[in-house]
């Protein structure tokens, strides 16, 4: 008897178990085909009229507008018939770009919200499929006291899924963290610190939000303008005084300074509004129209010199070596170029029958780009301590090779990529650098080549990189000779 109701379990377990259907918490999406386009084809041939642009008779996407690391942005939530062509602008700059995660930010307009709402389903339907929800990432936002999982304000909000398509036909693959803020700037501001901490490169902050409401035309675009002022120069307090005082208007106003204040954390420098527009220029009418706002935060990255740029910066060091050995004068020059006026940290090298004769340089820039060069080329010729001063005889025998450096940046020992990065080593008042060339040079492990800028160029034990109180920071370089 006891076998039979063993066998008889065993069998419904195995009929019933099989033949049951799990049910996947999957968010709907319940505005498409009203908001936004219903299927991929039509959202993909919706924005591909503002992808392209005509070069020649050749199609080509619209380049970024800067060089740098994209960490946030601004994105209007509007119906895509008014604000398409808004958002269009942000999806030019991240297309093609590779994003592992998507934070995306907004408001409840349907309920009242006090806190931050994550939300808990397992995938969220997009006319692309089913976009998969990082949990994990979710998990390490609820730690706030404020946080709260809670997909019943999510599950018909319109802020976050119809700006969601943008971001898929823009990065194609990606896991989507999807997060409501309420009004409190408290809140916005621990969210902030918050997912600042989690970030890691490959992330992407996005806030959805609309601006000014109902206005007319011209008023519409005075309010919005000192609105983007604020956010152009990251001053996150004078905006929420101009929230609070009714100065400015945004809908989505604490998921506005929650990207723009992580962003900040995480180490964005420069902010760039990509297009500002309202409905009056995009539908027509101007009686009463909503403003929209594409925006960029992002890290400065620097810029590619072009072969002219080069040809001047090797120019000017050329001429400096030679009107310093013969006069002991420095030549001044008339530079037009606005790239070589921009503060940048370059290095002069100077090389003797393939052997080092000189090299000086300023990683932190403190003047523009052209006259660090040419008083770095100054110092490499007559101030580095291990060479004597290079004598009018020898210039024909000398070549030039310029570096010209991104901003420093502290890592680990791990991030460290020989050949990629120049490499400071940094303990109280010591400190030492290697350009990113040495490593190519020398063909050192990275064993060796950290224990040897330890000991030959900071003065430290060679294990001193491997220590806590030791800083590690890397830039990388342009570099280029004659």
């Amino acid at each position: 008897m006891r076998q039979a109701l063993f066998l008889f379990a065993a069998a419904a377990l195995i009929f019933f178990g099989c033949g049951a259907r799990v049910e996947r918490n999957i968010r709907k999406a319940v505005h498409r085909g009203s908001w936004y386009p219903a299927d991929k084809s039509s959202v993909e041939n919706r924005l591909e009229q503002y992808m392209a642009v005509q070069v020649s008779t050749v199609s080509a996407l619209v380049p970024a507008p800067f060089n740098g690391t994209v960490i946030g942005l601004i994105m209007p939530h509007a119906g895509w018939i008014y604000c398409d062509s808004v958002a269009a602008e942000a999806v030019k700059l991240i297309r093609g770009k590779t994003f592992n995660d998507v934070i995306l930010i907004g408001p409840s307009h349907r309920e009242a919200l006090s806190g931050i709402a994550i939300d808990d389903s397992e995938a969220w339907e997009t006319p692309f499929g089913l976009r998969s929800v990082n949990a994990e990432l979710g998990n390490k936002i609820n730690v706030l006291k404020q946080a709260a999982f809670n997909g019943k304000i999510h599950k018909k909000e319109h802020s976050l899924e119809v700006v969601l398509p943008y971001l898929e036909y823009a990065l194609g693959d990606f896991l989507l963290t999807p997060v409501i803020v309420g009004q409190s700037f408290e809140d916005s501001s621990a969210l902030a610190r918050r997912i600042a901490a989690l970030y890691q490169e490959g992330m992407l902050f996005a806030a959805s939000s609309d601006m000014s409401h109902y206005l007319n035309y011209d008023k519409a675009n005075e309010m919005d303008g000192r609105c983007l002022a604020y956010i152009e120069n990251f001053d996150s307090e004078g905006l929420k005084t101009a929230l609070k005082n009714g100065e400015v208007q945004l809908c989505g106003a604490s998921a506005v300074l929650a990207v723009m204040e992580a962003s900040r954390l995480a180490g964005a420098d420069a902010v760039k509004v990509l297009k500002y527009a309202n409905s009056g220029d995009t539908v027509g009418d101007k009686s009463r129209v909503v403003g929209y706002a594409a925006v960029c935060f992002y890290k400065k990255g620097v810029e590619m010199l072009n072969s002219e740029e080069k040809k001047t910066l090797l120019n000017i060091a050329r001429k400096t070596l030679e009107q310093y050995a013969s006069t002991g004068r420095v030549p001044d020059f008339n530079i037009e170029s606005e790239r070589l006026k921009e503060v940048q940290g370059a290095f002069v090298t100077l090389k003797k029958g393939g052997m080092l004769r000189g090299c000086i340089g300023n990683i932190v820039g403190a003047k523009p780009l052209w006259q660090t060069v040419r008083d770095m080329a100054v110092e490499s010729s007559s101030r580095d301590p291990r060479f004597p001063r290079v004598t009018k005889d020898e210039l024909r025998d000398i070549k030039i090779e310029i570096s010209v450096l991104t901003p420093p940046q502290k890592v680990t020992a791990d991030d460290v990529v020989l050949g990629r990065d120049g490499v400071i080593i940094r303990r109280g008042a010591r400190q030492g650098v290697y350009l990113p060339q040495v490593a190519d040079e020398t063909g050192w492990s990275k064993e060796e080549f950290m224990g040897s800028l330890c000991k030959h160029k900071a003065g430290l034990s060679e294990e001193a990189w491997r220590e806590d109180d030791t800083d590690i920071l890397t830039f990388q370089a342009d570099v280029f000779g004659e």
